[in-house]
């Protein structure tokens, strides 16, 4: 059996350089079901709150402190994920937008952890392999249940194994050997882990500007469109004009122009174990 490859962390790019063909992509379905009225209405993201808002005026000048600073959601995403050929594409991108603000909320890649898109989409799909899942049927199960950590870590192959009681490999996508698993498959007790990593607050995008406000305060967006969902984390100006860049789960960035730009959700808060070096928990607990 091929080993499976690691999914490779690569650093942001601080230059926009990128061509046409990286631009408002249309995507064939991979997985992105769309919302329905009864979704929209009970789950978990608040209306985007007037005073997190921030005029078209003053983009670019917010931008270019993120710049400085490192404070986009992208300077907190410790990797890509490939999710091939598999349906998994909004746990994929759930689990982008989680990890960043996860890692933003301590201030660095130093203690990041990284988290199983495939533990998520089982579980949101009752163990249903293909046809998608739904972005915000994702986000309500991050809230009330949590993430499962990656079996690999940014120390290698099966490094978080070492580290917590409960981890789950990454995809049934061809990346991993160990393919497709149902709720049941999980390891016993997933909940007292996942319970440590869950969602506090969200935000609904519903208009360009709460998307780009999002952006600019740091919080990465998970949305679909063209059946497909993506993970939005930052702002970048290519001669003159503003995109959304966002981490596809093919190892590859693409941008959006603002065309595109209203829908899903970001994450501003997510649970912080009281001691990142011992997060609850460990291996034997």
């Amino acid at each position: 059996m091929a080993r499976r490859r690691i999914n490779k962390r690569i650093k942001p790019t601080p230059t926009p350089t990128f061509t046409d063909d990286l631009v408002d992509v249309q995507f064939a379905f991979d997985g992105m079901r769309e919302s329905n009225e009864q979704i929209k209405d009970v789950y978990c993201a608040a209306e985007f709150p007037d005073q997190f808002r921030i005029p078209k005026s003053e983009w670019k000048d917010r931008a270019a402190e993120n710049d400085k600073h490192k404070s986009w959601a992208e300077n907190y995403s410790g990797r890509f994920t490939n999710q091939n050929p598999s349906h998994e594409c909004v746990c994929h991108a759930s689990q982008q937008v989680f990890m960043a603000c996860f890692n933003r909320q301590y201030g660095s890649l130093k203690d990041d952890i990284w988290f199983s898109p495939l533990a998520l989409y089982t579980r949101i799909t009752g163990g249903r392999q293909w046809g998608g899942s739904n972005v915000l049927s994702a986000l309500q199960e991050m809230m009330e249940v949590g993430m499962i950590p990656d079996d690999d870590g940014p120390k290698g192959l099966d490094s978080q194994k070492k580290r917590f009681a409960h981890t789950v490999h990454t995809t049934s996508g061809s990346v991993c050997d160990e393919g497709w698993i149902r709720p049941q498959d999980l390891p016993d007790g997933w909940k007292a882990t996942a319970k440590c990593f869950r969602v506090l607050e969200a935000y609904k995008i519903t208009d360009r500007e709460a998307h780009a406000s999002s952006l600019l305060h740091g919080w990465g967006i998970c949305n679909g469109r063209s059946g497909h969902s993506i993970p939005h984390l930052r702002l970048v100006w290519r001669d003159g004009v503003v995109y959304s860049k966002y981490k596809d789960s093919y190892d590859v960035y693409r941008y959006d122009s603002e065309r595109m730009w209203g829908g899903g959700y970001c994450i501003r808060s997510v649970t912080m174990p009281e001691d990142i070096k011992l997060p609850c928990p460990m291996l034997g607990e």
